[in-house]
């Protein structure tokens, strides 16, 4: 009884880690609102048609319904998604919540993500350039690493 005791105290004073602290929200942290973009250029078709997807995200304050929304369009593409942020030290990862129309499930009825998994996290880098590291959501193509300079801020 004695070691329990003991054991408790000690745990009691430990602290977790700042990142596990903080919650997922739907805004995001004031250094990290904005709008970011990524255009993605997979190629062409057969036919000789470009083929290019745009991610855009938009980053607000964290009471703001809706702070995080990633929507995906171009060819073949055309979803919004509600997205949950969260600090992690440095970065900034983006998860996924729900689809625009409140469902978890996409216009086919395919569960494509799960509430609060990843779907890729930003990194400042220098010059104001940014890193994406592709989680749960990556473009589909060649020529798109697991992380790189993807999104880029437009506003």
């Amino acid at each position: 009884m004695r070691t329990t005791t003991i054991v408790l105290t000690a745990l009691a004073g430990l602290t977790m880690p700042a990142a596990a602290q903080e919650p997922a929200q739907e805004g995001a942290p004031k250094d990290w609102q904005g709008r970011y973009r990524y255009e993605h250029a997979a190629g062409r078709t057969a036919g000789g048609t470009g083929i290019v997807i745009n991610y855009d995200l938009v980053l607000r304050p964290p009471d703001v319904r809706d702070g995080c929304v990633l929507t995906v369009r171009g060819f073949q593409s055309d979803e919004t998604i509600r997205c949950r942020t969260r600090r992690e030290g440095q970065d900034l990862a983006v998860a996924f919540d729900r689809y625009g129309d409140g469902s978890t499930v996409n216009k086919y009825g395919v569960a494509v993500y799960k509430p609060g998994q990843p779907l890729f996290t930003l990194a400042k880098g220098a010059g104001g350039k940014f890193a994406t590291r592709w989680q749960g959501l990556k473009p589909d193509g060649g020529g798109v690493a697991e992380s790189g300079p993807y999104f880029a801020r437009v506003k």
